[in-house]
């Protein structure tokens, strides 16, 4: 499919195609969780509440992509709430669940925030407990108990793990323990799911080994068996071909295992992703390829805001080392 969509396989960053076979976003409920209706003529969460303006692209007329309204290079939701994440850690170099959560409902609520189109079942459940329900944030975190266990839902916590591997000031126990500890607590902030949970522990580890040992931390990733390549976004087989092509490319350039990931099609987008983070992680910033940053349409900022990351993450390392 994506060769026949974009007339060959994908060599960089390029712009969604407008329309593609076996969207599932034609059948998605844009008032709440998972399918159904595209309450045509009402307001709902979908449009009014988060993504503002986008709820045509919904419509179950038409089959419109996911991300169709994004540029080449233009960051997707889950990016974008990451980025959200990475100011927010910035302040002090420490995750903050009510401070996230707050900025977490502040841009989502917030029209312009960003481009997508596409909004996951966690957030469109997050908000109709919020809106319609009148719950307060911290319960609005919610399961359907089908498409919330996602490998979407491993994006945020995968940014708080690499904050705790950044930010440790040594290889402990303990220090693993935390990581692990903090990347379930960024899941709890927008999804009630023990399943995510113990996948981003899981995740933890390895960005863990990958940013502290560096290339060789891959051979610490165990699996019974190769998964196909093509996957759907449930996290039973999402994560583990995650995990299976970060090990298969541990020791290629970075841009040739995104590429692959891309051009099998299937859920490519937040697999590149988290497959993304283990691969940078392990090469080092010095390796990634200039395209990768390049052809961002906001790389001025995401720098920026990755200055005071670190930053942020070196005053907390430097504290804890003079205790």
């Amino acid at each position: 499919q994506i060769e026949a969509d974009y007339n060959g396989p994908i060599r960089g960053y390029t712009k969604p195609v407008e329309e593609m076979a076996g969207s599932i976003m034609a059948k998605s409920n844009t008032d709440g969780a998972g399918r159904g209706r595209f309450h045509k003529g009402t307001k709902t969460i979908i449009g009014d509440v988060i993504n503002h303006g986008k709820k045509r692209y919904w419509s179950p007329s038409h089959s419109y992509h996911y991300h169709c309204t994004l540029q080449a290079g233009e960051n997707t939701l889950e990016a974008q709430l990451a980025r959200v994440l990475v100011r927010d850690l910035a302040v002090s170099g420490e995750f903050d669940a009510d401070s996230f959560r707050e900025a977490y409902v502040s841009f989502m609520t917030t029209p312009g925030s960003h481009n997508d189109a596409y909004a996951s079942t966690c957030h469109r459940m997050f908000f109709s407990n919020l809106v319609h329900k009148r719950l307060p944030p911290e319960q609005c975190p919610d399961n359907d108990m089908h498409n919330v266990d996602t490998v979407d839902g491993l994006v945020l916590p995968a940014v708080t793990a690499l904050a705790e591997a950044l930010a440790a000031k040594d290889d402990s126990e303990n220090s693993r323990r935390l990581a692990r500890t903090r990347a379930a607590e960024t899941v709890r902030v927008t999804r009630n799911s023990k399943t995510l949970e113990h996948a981003a522990a899981r995740l933890a580890d390895a960005l863990f080994d990958a940013v502290r040992r560096g290339q060789e931390s891959a051979h610490t990733v165990r699996l019974q068996q190769q998964p196909p390549p093509m996957v759907s976004c449930y996290l039973s087989e999402s994560f583990p071909s995650t995990l299976a092509m970060a090990a298969a490319y541990r020791h290629s350039p970075v841009w040739d295992a995104l590429l692959a990931n891309a051009n099998v099609g299937g859920e490519n987008v937040h697999r590149g992703a988290v497959l993304g983070a283990l691969l940078g992680a392990s090469a080092g910033a010095a390796r990634l390829p200039p395209q990768l940053i390049d052809g961002l349409t906001a790389k001025t900022q995401i720098q920026a805001e990755i200055d005071a990351f670190l930053a942020a993450l070196r005053r907390r390392r430097a504290l804890a080392a003079s205790e």
